[in-house]
């Protein structure tokens, strides 16, 4: 699906619409007597934080009706930044109040009500460590697994805490059809985080697949192989990812995201990854009928119509390109691809074998940029820059559809370039996976 700005502002609307939803079911019906501009603001700000914390379960929940329209990578920045969002306004509830009238202190006070006192206090805590843990996670050297497992339990505890205070004060709520509509709407919030990280598992487990083999690639990479144990695969489209889940244990918490590097035209998928962490280099060792479970496919990273292509990838950040290519190579499409593929060095540049073949095809032209070049190289060396790119850019330039996936200042500055060398960019998708 293509990105537009209808799109855009339909989805935009829809989220802000409802994240002022818990704030309007307060002021219908019965309205209490009015007090000052700051408390009613203060006020405010609590409901709208509530309800865009919940929101975030539900746009972060890789959900398929949801990711097509912008892609995962779109929706997990977006995650991002409403997070943040939400750091202030949940905060800006108590401080708003504190200011506007001290006596709301009583609140924190464990002398007046001790599990009210600690139910907020936690609140007041929880959501600063959310935030400033998933910004500088690795500065706290916190691995992703123990990230997630906090992010999600805290974030779904902040929510209950929310519920519930908004429910006990009934300053606004004091009807009982306005308490069952929170916690309706906030339910539904809080089954969506139980849903992605617990049901989801077990059903997904019913089907597994096996490791088939574990090829050694260049660069420090591996390729593993699986099948699906009894069942026809899940379909997918070229360019598109899988969570994974590795061994018996379907309850874990290790479940990577990985972009699928086989043609859509295969009874077998294929993934090939990095040794860059924990999990990857386990791949080494893997024996075949290792039990794999996948959550997917995800991501609107994938061929748009008949469009002519125009990728500009780094290092391991090829895989999707890789698929691509391959399912259009199967299919016999025909169609022009032009891929720039930046890596360090020659020598570690992954599939470099295969891609030299494909380059030979008429209809697709590799361009291998190379920073450190061996004696005899030929390609383009250095960095992708605006002058590389427009360089390689067909005139045709908005017939074709752009995909952008490697380490981030490549993209950093594929991006900017294009834009400023005339893409439109809604022609322009980008897979960062900048999960944290």
């Amino acid at each position: 699906m293509k990105y537009s700005l209808s799109k855009a502002f339909l989805w935009l609307g829809l989220y802000t619409l409802l994240a002022l939803l818990p704030l309007g079911i307060a002021l219908l019906g019965d309205r209490p007597g009015y007090r000052s501009f700051w408390i009613e603001f203060g006020v405010a700000m609590g409901f709208i934080g509530l309800s865009t914390m919940g929101l975030q379960a539900v746009f972060s929940g890789r959900y398929k009706f949801i990711a097509p329209t912008f892609g995962m990578d779109n929706i997990l920045q977006f995650h991002r930044e409403i997070g943040i969002i939400s750091f202030f306004f949940v905060l800006a509830h108590p401080v708003i109040l504190l200011i506007a009238d001290p006596e709301f202190i009583k609140y924190f006070d464990p002398t007046v009500n001790f599990p009210r006192a600690l139910a907020l206090s936690f609140a007041s805590v929880g959501i600063i460590a959310i935030t400033v843990t998933s910004l500088w996670r690795e500065s706290f050297k916190l691995n992703y697994e123990w990230w997630r497992l906090i992010h999600s339990g805290v974030g779904a505890l902040l929510v209950f805490v929310g519920i519930t205070h908004s429910i006990q004060v009934a300053h606004y709520l004091d009807e009982l059809w306005k308490q069952i509509a929170i916690v309706v709407l906030m339910g539904i919030c809080v089954y969506a985080v139980i849903h992605t990280r617990l049901v989801r598992l077990y059903l997904n487990g019913k089907k597994p697949y096996r490791v088939v083999d574990i090829k050694a690639e260049r660069g420090e990479s591996y390729t593993m192989t699986i099948e699906a144990d009894g069942f026809k695969r899940a379909d997918f489209i070229s360019g598109q990812f899988f969570w994974m889940t590795v061994g018996d244990k379907v309850f874990t918490l290790q479940q990577h995201p990985f972009s699928i590097v086989s043609s859509d035209e295969d009874d077998k998928i294929c993934f090939t990854a990095k040794v860059l962490g924990d999990f990857t280099a386990t791949w080494e060792n893997m024996k075949p009928g290792t039990k794999v479970v996948l959550e997917g496919p995800f991501g609107s990273f994938t061929p748009k119509g008949t469009d002519p292509l125009f990728m500009i990838m780094g290092g391991i950040g090829v895989t999707p390109g890789l698929s691509m290519l391959r399912s259009m190579v199967d299919r016999k499409d025909n169609r022009e691809i032009i891929l720039i593929y930046a890596n360090e060095n020659w020598e570690e540049t992954t599939f470099r074998e295969e891609l030299e073949e494909l380059d030979k095809l008429p209809n697709i032209q590799i361009i291998n940029v190379v920073d450190n070049p061996p004696h005899g190289y030929v390609g383009e060396t250095g960095f992708v820059d605006e002058e590389m790119i427009k360089k390689h850019l067909p005139k045709d330039r908005n017939d074709f559809v752009y995909y952008i996936c490697g380490p981030e200042p490549l993209m950093d500055v594929s991006e900017k370039s294009l834009k400023k060398l005339g893409v439109d960019w809604r022609r322009i998708y980008s897979e960062r996976f900048e999960i944290v």
